[in-house]
């Protein structure tokens, strides 16, 4: 199932829009489509009772879209929101909460006001897609519970609040299997030789590769490569390779009906068991109940 894009209507400004909806009375088979958008989008969960929570999946990643949940995708990040029930009550509602931004307007802000170059690494790891610790929640809530509702000078400030609270999120979880890579200049050495490594896995992770056989492809010793992979992408060249064979099982679960074990040999692994045991340990179900979540 290919992701649609979702235009949004920025009322107020062109740069950002803020959305609040709230659920009143108890829905059945609440949803939200595999869609992306051009823009960031960050959203705030908020169910009082918390007694039929749904699932939010970005990319290749399953959550919960439950109360003091809150999650950041950067753009072209495909997500959707699947939901068994709300027992929302006009006592206690639930409600979610929305900001989009527009990415070219978040770096030209950067430019202007150096005192935002905070926002420059949150950016950066926007695109795999953050959850939210617990205290960004409570504090981010109150800034965005009916900022759809103010004037645009004081959205402004709200927004910029609001990057604030982001940046300084230490403990954001990182959610998606997708390659990523911290900021390297491009007229720096380093950034040739990543770009030939993530496309030496990306050509060949349905392969039995090793790494030295990435050593000879970049012309490093097996040391180098380590550390290599260990700074600039967050992760060791074994967790790496496993992690885009997973998210490319993703991609064929969503996508065809093969069965799972010949879903297991296309994306590189030899051992059908091996393949549901690193799924189940990575995304917290199985294969096939992945696959599932999408029919």
């Amino acid at each position: 199932m290919r992701p649609t894009i979702e235009r949004v209507h920025k009322a107020v400004s062109p740069s950002w829009h803020f959305a609040d909806y709230q659920c009143t009375e108890s829905k059945i088979g609440m949803q939200c489509d595999w869609h992306y958008h051009d823009e960031i989008e960050l959203v705030l969960y908020f169910d009082p009772l918390n007694v039929s929570p749904g699932k939010i999946i970005i990319d290749d990643y399953i959550g919960e879209a439950s109360n003091n949940n809150a999650y950041l995708t950067g753009p072209g990040l495909p997500h959707m929101l699947t939901c068994v029930a709300s027992t929302a009550t006009p006592e206690t509602p639930s409600s979610s909460h929305v900001l989009w931004l527009d990415q070219s307007w978040l770096q030209s802000l950067m430019v202007t006001v150096p005192a935002m170059s905070a926002v420059s690494d949150l950016l950066v790891r926007a695109n795999k897609g953050l959850k939210l610790s617990k205290a960004t929640f409570d504090a981010l809530y109150p800034l965005m519970n009916g900022a759809s509702q103010l004037k645009p000078s004081a959205q402004f400030v709200r927004v910029v609040e609001i990057l604030m609270l982001l940046s300084e999120d230490k403990s954001a979880q990182t959610l998606t299997s997708r390659p990523f890579c911290f900021y390297v200049a491009k007229d720096t050495p380093i950034f040739d030789k990543l770009e030939k490594a993530q496309q030496f896995i990306a050509d060949h992770y349905n392969t039995q590769i090793s790494v030295e056989d990435m050593c000879k492809h970049l012309h490093m010793s097996e040391s180098s490569v380590y550390r290599m992979f260990e700074k600039h992408f967050a992760e060791s060249f074994s967790d790496h390779l496993k992690n885009h064979r997973l998210g490319k099982a993703c991609e064929w679960l969503i996508r065809s009906n093969i069965a799972v074990s010949v879903v297991s040999e296309q994306v590189g692994f030899t051992n059908l068991s091996n393949f549901n045991r690193q799924f189940r340990a990575a995304k917290g179900m199985t294969p096939t109940t992945f696959r599932r979540l999408f029919r």
